[in-house]
């Protein structure tokens, strides 16, 4: 007797096919564990490498905090990130822990610790934008507490300057010329601070604006010493350093 054979169609096998496969949900969570683990190991990978190179490239920042005096800004921190990629043929380089890694640097070179370490500062970081709606006082007051971050005590004179004086005492003055707004400082500016500084005997003297500077006033600061901050870097170290609460009060 012949045993009858039913055909099974072709929606009855995908069926089957769908019974013995596993749940979508399932599959996703796999492959998302897998994707994790793979960029886990890329990441460590990344690190092990930054830590090996970055012997070799701590040198030049160092050099660089040194001459400029203020934290590295987001551009310069790009141009690190590219000179290790450069040299060193990386496909990509682990920004936070460069970034990580240059902040640690900074606070060796530049004198100053994380606010983390100081269990008595329970103040606030101000930005860059915070200062471009100050006062003239205001602004003064904030680079004065920024200073002090650094061992320097001194008063605001006036609304547009400051004298600096290290808490070690000796030859360690600085006068701080200020500009609140946001424009191009200009070869004038610079030469009214040249004037000041003459009048007041003082070695170092510094302009910070919030703004940026032309070619002119540039050449004319490198010529007779003046030290420039413009607004990316008074960015970068404003991001670096926590002030107290009411430093634009007092």
């Amino acid at each position: 007797m012949k045993t009858l054979k039913r055909r099974v169609s072709a929606g009855e096998r995908r069926e089957g096919a769908k019974s013995l496969s596993w749940p979508k949900e399932t599959v996703m969570t796999r492959r998302l564990v897998k994707n994790l683990g793979y960029f886990e190991e890329m990441q460590r990978l990344r690190r092990q490498l930054l830590d090996q190179y970055w012997p070799k490239i701590e040198p030049v920042v160092t050099r660089l905090l040194e001459k400029q005096r203020t934290p590295l800004t987001q551009v310069q921190i790009e141009a690190v990130s590219a000179l290790i990629a450069e040299t060193f043929h990386l496909a990509k380089v682990d920004r936070i822990y460069l970034d990580m890694l240059i902040k640690r640097l900074e606070a060796r070179v530049l004198g100053y610790g994380p606010a983390s370490e100081s269990p008595e500062d329970t103040g606030r970081y101000i930005t860059i934008s915070d200062c471009e709606f100050m006062t003239p006082l205001q602004f003064c007051r904030v680079i004065r507490h920024l200073f002090a971050k650094f061992g320097y005590q001194g008063a605001c004179e006036g609304e547009t300057w400051l004298e600096l004086h290290h808490f070690s005492g000796g030859s360690q003055r600085i006068l701080a010329y200020l500009e609140v707004k946001n424009r191009i400082v200009h070869e004038a500016d610079i030469t009214q601070l040249l004037s000041l500084k003459k009048q007041k005997a003082m070695e170092r003297a510094l302009f910070i604006t919030v703004g940026s500077y032309d070619s002119e006033s540039w050449d004319l600061a490198t010529q007779q010493g003046i030290e420039l901050w413009d607004g990316h870097q008074l960015a970068a170290l404003l991001d670096r350093v926590r002030l107290p609460a009411g430093a634009m009060l007092d």
